[in-house]
């Protein structure tokens, strides 16, 4: 079995911008937008400057961390029968053998799957800092482990975890028939 390789997708990734930059706008517009009077829209001091202000650092930071994304090449999730490599999560392959159990997930609308890993393997695995801190902040929505979303991903959650799932089932029993490649997004 060859590798298979998910790639971002630049569609939903210039989506995700233009959302953030969209709620930017909007609160930017409550804070000077007031038609005719030159006044500001909302009162100094109130709950509506509060979440105006809100709105364009929280989603001006997004659009600032989805840039750098719009620009990126290569395979972002790879599944082949050495294990699992989401770049965003390890600086190599985790092994079949060290994950316990993928879970899916749902949060509202968004589907991701946790990679429920081996503790005695855990702390020898290559995850990112940044992997094995959200893994313990994610314990309290949900699963504990390695959560891997797919939102910026070509062919989103479906691809994702099918792929996962035929990776597997390929390491498991080596008679099975290799994965087909992952569809484009259209």
């Amino acid at each position: 079995m060859n590798s298979i390789d998910i790639r971002r997708s630049p569609l939903r990734i210039v989506g995700m911008l233009a959302v953030s930059c969209g709620f930017v706008a909007v609160g930017i517009g409550m804070l000077y937008a007031h038609p005719g009077t030159g006044r500001r829209a909302v009162a100094p001091g109130s709950f509506a400057e509060l979440v105006a202000y809100g709105s364009i650092a929280l989603f001006g930071l997004c659009a600032v961390l989805l840039l750098p994304k719009l620009f990126q090449r290569g395979p972002v999730v790879s599944v082949g029968p050495r294990g699992i490599f989401d770049r965003r999560l390890s600086t190599d392959w985790i092994p079949w053998e060290a994950i316990r159990a993928i879970t899916p997930v749902q949060i509202q609308r968004q589907s991701m799957l946790v990679l429920e890993v081996d503790p005695n393997a855990d702390a020898a695995l290559p995850w990112t800092t940044w992997a094995r801190r959200m893994a313990r902040v994610n314990r309290a929505f949900g699963p504990y482990g390695y959560w891997m979303a797919a939102a910026d991903l070509r062919g989103s959650f479906p691809a994702l975890a099918e792929a996962v799932t035929r990776g597997r089932t390929c390491a498991e029993s080596p008679g099975a028939s290799a994965p087909s490649p992952v569809r484009k997004d259209p």
